[in-house]
């Protein structure tokens, strides 16, 4: 049985999202507000970014790879922009808690990049 991508992908954010906010309430106990702003920011930062990358592959095809890193790039401008905002410098170990949801998210979008182009390939 193939999986889909797209559940695969929805199934690894939520695991994402819980992992985390256990870790943050229940090891750290640290206030929940913050973690949920983070990842309300990174849930519409990561479907915009998926539902972009769908209008590419239906448009222009070929360009989705340069598109990816174009989005990858867009992704870590507002995320630097927006870390003043959320003031992530006042969390201890912010770092820690920040930068791995991230990362994690950007490899599931370039993951969803992959599976596209391989997609396209394939036919």
């Amino acid at each position: 049985m193939k999986s889909n991508p797209n559940i695969l992908i929805v199934v690894f954010f939520f695991l994402t999202f819980l992992i985390h906010f256990s870790l943050w309430k229940f090891v750290f106990h640290l206030d929940e507000i913050i973690i949920i702003k983070f990842y309300l920011f990174l849930s519409v930062m990561f479907m915009m970014m998926i539902t972009i990358i769908i209008l590419i592959n239906r448009v222009v095809p070929q360009f989705l790879g340069l598109s990816v890193v174009g989005l990858v790039l867009l992704k870590f401008a507002l995320m630097y922009l927006i870390r003043k905002k959320l003031n992530f410098e006042v969390i201890p170990g912010y770092k820690f808690h920040f930068i791995i949801p991230y990362f994690v998210l950007t490899t599931l979008l370039t993951y969803y990049a992959i599976t596209l182009i391989n997609h396209d390939k394939k036919q």
